[in-house]
């Protein structure tokens, strides 16, 4: 159903301008990366998040864990394949920060 010109006239004094109805736009919203929470003997994430690096994408580690993020232009790829002595503990949309606080941070 649509508005006619008279209700959009009326909206905009209403509303000073401001619509109250949702804005229809045909640009998606931009996916955010994944940031792959992972576990796995330091060694080999240390091999795994120089690959990563050297590839453009977010790396941290401490000590038996590490929080691998996706670049913005990969955010809607594949999931990467982790070798068999590495653990996926989850995966987080929430950016890389927030990713290492929720995964690195010390157990209490």
């Amino acid at each position: 159903m649509a508005i006619s010109p008279v209700n959009e006239r009326c909206l905009w004094d209403v509303t000073g301008g401001d619509s109250i109805l949702p804005r229809v736009t045909d640009t998606p919203t931009p996916l955010t990366p994944k940031s792959y929470l992972l576990l796995g003997p330091p060694d080999i994430l240390h091999d795994l998040l120089n690959e990563f690096a050297a590839d453009g994408w977010y790396c941290s580690a401490d000590r038996w864990k590490a929080v691998v993020t996706a670049p913005p232009e990969d955010a809607g790829g594949a999931d990467p394949g982790w070798p068999v002595e590495v653990s996926l503990q989850g995966i987080s949309r929430s950016g890389h920060e927030a990713a290492c606080r929720e995964h690195l941070a010390p157990m209490e």
